[in-house]
């Protein structure tokens, strides 16, 4: 099944190329080697490419290191490989891809391709095109199997995140949650540890207010608004889920401000769908926001796509000339940020639907579900165990 899936995404590369008139194309990206290979492969100093021809079985340039474990490949392909980094004169991987490139006139490259890369490359002619990136966007039936197995470890997770919390709780016993959940998952044997990443949190308040900072592993919870995340890759494909939430019943203030956010997020949600444009999404949360005084709280975008990447294209956002297509997958986030009180999101990971959405991601939401005030007393004794361990 995974060899047909394979096989049908270079061949839609390859129509693509053509509607392009495109003699080559080029892939470096890691991801989307693994998307059209199934290789996994860390790149590092060591460029791996794929070089791409219609009606031409890929060819895949790799250093001599990586060529026994590139011959698993389960496509058809030609594999060529360069002895090192660096090599002598002829032997590094530009004399090996200038040499086959030679035959071809206009050469499509990724536009994210580092620029050491972009300009050793002898083209008659190079283009930037982001054509597997655009590919990758509409999601098989496959990749849906894998990215609703993500979001349902994700929800498993943020449940055991509220299992966990309680006030004075350290972020370092958050932190734990992720390898309690990698230990699950090489149990089940459902581990790679190349395409997998997993990442639990939570900012305490006021530093929730700050989503994208770095909290101390010492830092304690308290009344709130807190913010938890699961952040995950789960062999290959990402999910996210996030959640504010209380430690003691919130203020009037907070309660208000968690309801704005959660209208927003409804709005949002209410114009996913097949056909529409990601600008009009993004502009129907932020007015609502903007009508009711919190221009100035407003830090990001609506949301973005989800696939391999945990951000990638569809981007939900002003300027976005981007149109929401069936099968894509997409987080909705609208957010609220005040600096010294905290901050307001939820996050959800959206599968695109003709006409609407689902939610793949659906761990409690609402405001009555995220005043916890449980002991967690077994928690608390984990707790200190861990930050006796760690000497915090």
């Amino acid at each position: 099944m995974l060899r047909k899936e394979l096989i049908q995404r270079i061949s839609s590369l390859q129509d693509t190329m053509k509607r392009c008139s495109l003699d080559a194309y080029i892939v470096t990206a890691e991801e989307d080697i693994w998307y059209l290979t199934n290789i996994t492969y860390r790149p590092e100093e060591r460029p791996f490419f794929i070089v791409m021809a219609p009606q031409q079985k890929p060819i895949l340039i790799v250093p001599k290191l990586e060529e026994a474990h590139v011959h698993k490949a389960i496509i058809d392909c030609e594999i060529i490989s360069y002895w090192e980094y660096p090599s002598p004169a002829n032997e590094n991987w530009y004399d090996v891809l200038n040499k086959i490139l030679k035959k071809y006139a206009r050469v499509g490259i990724e536009s994210n391709v580092k620029a050491e890369v972009y300009f050793k490359i002898q083209a008659k002619e190079l283009i930037c095109d982001e054509l597997v990136a655009v590919q990758r966007q509409v999601k098989s039936s496959l990749e849906l199997e894998m990215i609703r197995t993500s979001a349902k470890i994700c929800d498993e997770s943020m449940y055991k995140i509220f299992n966990s919390v309680y006030t004075g709780a350290s972020v370092v016993e958050i932190f734990a949650v992720s390898k309690d959940i990698q230990n699950d998952l090489i149990r089940v044997g459902n581990f790679d540890p190349i395409t997998t990443s997993l990442l639990t949190v939570a900012w305490p308040a006021p530093l929730s207010s700050m989503p994208h900072s770095i909290p101390g592993l010492n830092d304690r919870l308290g009344q709130g608004p807190n913010l938890a995340m699961c952040y995950f890759r789960i062999n290959g494909y990402a999910s996210e889920c996030e959640r504010t939430f209380f430690l003691k019943p919130p203020s009037a203030e907070e309660k208000e401000l968690f309801q704005h956010m959660m209208n927003a997020r409804e709005r949002a949600l209410s114009k996913v769908k097949a056909g529409v444009h990601t600008a009009d999404i993004d502009a129907e949360a932020r007015e609502y926001l903007i009508q009711n005084g919190l221009k100035d709280t407003l830090l990001h975008r609506t949301g973005h796509g989800i696939g391999l990447g945990n951000h990638e294209g569809p981007y939900i956002a002003e300027g976005s000339k981007d149109i929401l297509k069936e099968n894509m997958v997409i987080s909705i986030e609208p957010g609220i940020y005040i600096e010294g009180l905290g901050g307001f999101r939820h996050s959800d990971t959206v599968l695109v639907k003709k006409d609407g959405y689902e939610l793949l991601t659906n761990a409690p939401r609402n405001l009555e579900d995220m005043i916890i005030n449980k002991s967690n007393l077994g928690s608390r004794i984990k707790g200190s165990i861990i930050r006796k361990s760690l000497r915090l």
